[in-house]
């Protein structure tokens, strides 16, 4: 990138348009770097080697055992969170008074203070250049 600044710099002397030549230079860069990725895979398709086909039978046989594990760990944990379920659902209806519980919303009980009050720590300062930077 920084050789293609300094190359459409140089093309300025030349009374091209610096936009222009930042387009056609960034799409040549591109499409070299495109063609240079397509013969890299291409390189890499054609030096792939060919795989015992033991040696893949054993690793599809691990894999699906380590998957089995997953799938019993993962039933078991549906179990687990069934119950608690139930639990939640039988705690409710064991109260029998059918009203719902609201949570109780949180308030400060101190009073709020003003960015241009004096600041509670005592500096004699206003809030807002003393203590409102070290509490947010």
């Amino acid at each position: 990138m920084d050789h293609l600044r300094s190359s459409v710099g140089l093309k300025g002397y030349a009374q091209m348009d610096p936009k222009v030549e930042y387009k056609r230079e960034g799409m040549r860069l591109f499409e070299t770097m495109w063609g240079a990725i397509g013969e890299r895979v291409s390189d890499l398709i054609f030096r792939m080697e060919s795989f015992n086909e033991e040696f893949i039978r054993s690793t599809w046989v691990d894999a699906r055992a380590r998957h089995d594990d997953a799938h019993e760990a993962g039933a078991s944990a549906r179990i687990g969170s069934d119950t608690a379920a139930q639990r939640a659902a039988s705690g409710s209806e064991g109260r029998g008074d059918g009203e719902e519980v609201k949570p109780e919303p949180i308030r400060k009980d101190e009073p709020r203070i003003g960015r241009n009050a004096p600041c509670p720590c005592g500096s004699g300062k206003k809030y807002k250049s003393c203590c409102m930077r070290k509490m947010a």
